[in-house]
């Protein structure tokens, strides 16, 4: 389980999310972020893990304070 930060390489924009299976093809959900990739390619995104969580609990709450 880990809170990522994908970062779409063209306009600098970040997402932030997590992921509980720690997918590394997975870039993150959400119709904004969606939109994105389609419009720039998924080339033009990095993710990067920014923590790992051990429980579902600390990772709810890491990716709210992270956001925050």
């Amino acid at each position: 389980m880990v809170i990522y930060k994908t970062t779409n390489l063209v306009n600098g924009k970040i997402y932030i999310g997590k992921d509980k299976y720690n997918n590394p093809k997975y870039l993150g959900s959400g119709k904004i972020l969606k939109l994105a990739i389609n419009k720039y390619g998924k080339g033009n995104f990095n993710k990067e893990i920014l923590e790992e969580c051990n429980s579902e609990e600390h990772l709810n709450n890491r990716e709210i304070w992270m956001i925050n």
